[in-house]
């Protein structure tokens, strides 16, 4: 019955800390918003110069893009991850 409760204890210990080696992906993100920013913006732009349907998708598109990033950026803060 020890040995049993010892396993359980030392199992659920060892969970708690590997959870602190996760990094945090929005403080990741946080950094990386300039540099997507630069390189979707890049993107968008040679996109558009592809003519009507490329000039349609990228101005669809990039709104979207954009809000999905931040949208995702405040949804992992929130959670702590």
């Amino acid at each position: 019955m020890g040995i049993t409760r010892a396993n359980s204890h030392g199992e659920d210990s060892r969970a708690i800390h590997v959870s602190l080696f996760y990094p945090r992906i929005w403080k990741i993100m946080v950094l990386a918003a300039y540099p997507f920013l630069l390189l979707g913006a890049g993107y968008f732009e040679a996109l558009e110069r592809t003519g009507t349907i490329g000039a349609f998708f990228a101005d669809t598109l990039m709104p979207i893009t954009l809000i999905g990033y931040a949208a995702l950026l405040f949804v992992l803060k929130k959670r702590g991850w």
